[in-house]
């Protein structure tokens, strides 16, 4: 990891979006016509894998800056839950934010991870805790998905907090995500994968149906 190995005057060959060679320039020119090729001089600058993030929840309401400060005191992210604070905090903006609202959020904020260089991205839900959020979130993940560059894998992470209406009842919760949530997200084809906070006060386990609902 810590050699890289960079190719000097180096080109990428790319035929309906597969990398077919990496080498020297004059090497790959030697097998090809280059008149039938579409060519991009990078003179000057490098060539990278895209970057995947595989962990964000970037399609949320609100902010949380004051977390960074306790964070940056010490402060650990339970303790800073077991206050109020964390998730709970994002669920309240993001259930009163619309989908259009979502969508312009989402399309800053993959903006300017594709300026990093962040070419796929994983997008879970989760800052919704109810039917009707965590759909809007995973449905605003569908539709960015269509009209930005960056690829969006979707993650239904409803369980990641329990909800203020379904506190002290947590298997209740369990039971409304398995039975409710995850067969209309099956139908509609909104998730790839499914997630789940496990932590101590949260969830420690989950039914093992919910994991392989989406794949049937």
């Amino acid at each position: 990891m810590r050699e890289l190995n960079i190719i000097e005057n180096g080109a990428v060959l790319v035929e309906d979006g597969i990398i077919k060679k990496v080498g020297k320039t004059e090497e790959i020119l030697k097998e090809i016509n280059e008149r039938e090729y579409e060519v991009y001089d990078a003179k000057g600058k490098a060539v990278l894998p895209g970057f995947i993030d595989s962990h964000t929840h970037f399609v949320f309401g609100g902010y949380r800056a004051d977390e960074y400060y306790l964070r940056l005191k010490g402060a650990t992210y339970m303790e800073i839950m077991e206050k109020g604070g964390g998730i709970i905090n994002s669920v309240e903006a993001t259930r009163r934010a619309s989908k259009e609202e979502l969508i312009e959020l989402g399309k800053k904020r993959l903006d300017s991870m594709l300026s990093f260089g962040v070419t796929t991205v994983e997008g879970k839900s989760g800052y919704g805790l109810d039917f009707d959020t965590e759909i809007k979130q995973l449905e605003v993940y569908k539709e960015l998905n269509d009209i930005h560059p960056i690829d969006i894998v979707p993650t239904f992470l409803g369980a990641h907090s329990i909800p203020r209406e379904y506190r002290c009842r947590n298997m209740e919760y369990i039971d409304f995500i398995i039975e409710k949530v995850l067969p209309y997200i099956k139908e509609k084809n909104l998730a790839q994968f499914v997630d789940v906070f496990c932590e101590k006060m949260y969830f420690l386990w989950m039914n093992q149906e919910s994991f392989f609902l989406l794949q049937r």
